[in-house]
């Protein structure tokens, strides 16, 4: 099952890692890859919905155009069947606002707005990686999709969910805060100023015409691992708020944030 987003855990050796940054996620572990050593994958296991939510929150970024560091399902892990490889770099430096160039700040201000769509609640670490390219760090925390909603559905077994849990992964799918949307661009421009304007303003309008089709590769993947209703959280998510990036573009011109 080792392909575009699968790792087999036959193929690496663990050790413990312990990051000097980060979200709580856990216990984590470093994979190197017994025939590539420089290949490397901070593995996230500790709670079930950390491998479905990083592994689809890369997947929804870069079908966005922005950068991400690579992210894999494990399998074969002894004892953790919901596991995730972040690809590791070694050498990241850490991104410093300002002694940025303009490239890295408006990837800076587009992830702090999908931040804001996705409702991420994780800490927000960003990096350089050996092309200067920055990425994000800790997506965990993203798609109102936590612990109990996931393992509620776990606790099936594969069996049609009671009412109690429809209604809790519903809560999650309108769950918005559409209201952030309008406080995000109104908090950077006052900081940062027109060009923080218009790159999470873009990045609601880029959200507002997301091409479902680019993740459904993925969701397929993650039906190896997880329950159909888990998996189709994701895309019910993602309507959800492309209709309202489109209400949000349709009442707001970022001329009035100015």
């Amino acid at each position: 099952m080792t392909d575009t987003y699968f790792l087999n855990a036959n193929d690496f050796t663990f050790v413990p890692f312990t990051p000097t940054v980060g979200g709580d996620s856990g216990a984590l572990q470093l994979a190197t890859s017994k025939t590539e050593p420089h290949i490397q994958y901070i593995v996230k296991s500790g709670f079930s919905e950390i491998a479905c939510n990083e592994f689809m929150y890369h997947h929804i970024a870069a079908a966005l155009g922005l950068h991400t560091q690579e992210a894999k399902l494990f399998v074969g892990l002894r004892g953790k069947k919901y596991a995730v490889g972040i690809r590791y770099i070694p050498d990241a430096k850490k991104f410093v606002f300002e002694e940025a160039d303009d490239e890295s700040k408006k990837a800076f201000y587009e992830f702090k707005m999908l931040y804001i769509i996705l409702n991420e609640e994780d800490s927000e670490e960003f990096y350089y990686d050996e092309q200067n390219r920055l990425f994000k760090l800790d997506n965990a925390s993203s798609f109102n999709l936590d612990t109990i909603k996931v393992n509620s559905v776990l606790n099936c077994k594969g069996k049609e969910p009671p009412p109690m849990v429809w209604q809790l992964l519903i809560n999650g799918l309108n769950f918005i805060e559409y209201d952030k949307y309008s406080i995000c661009l109104q908090v950077m421009g006052e900081h940062h100023g027109q060009a923080a304007l218009q790159s999470e303003y873009d990045l609601i309008k880029r959200f507002s015409e997301f091409d479902l089709s680019k993740i459904e590769a993925a969701c397929e993947a993650l039906e190896k691992i997880y329950p159909l209703e888990v998996v189709m959280y994701y895309p019910e998510f993602i309507e959800r708020r492309i209709d309202a990036c489109k209400k949000f573009i349709s009442e707001n011109d970022v001329s009035q944030f100015i």
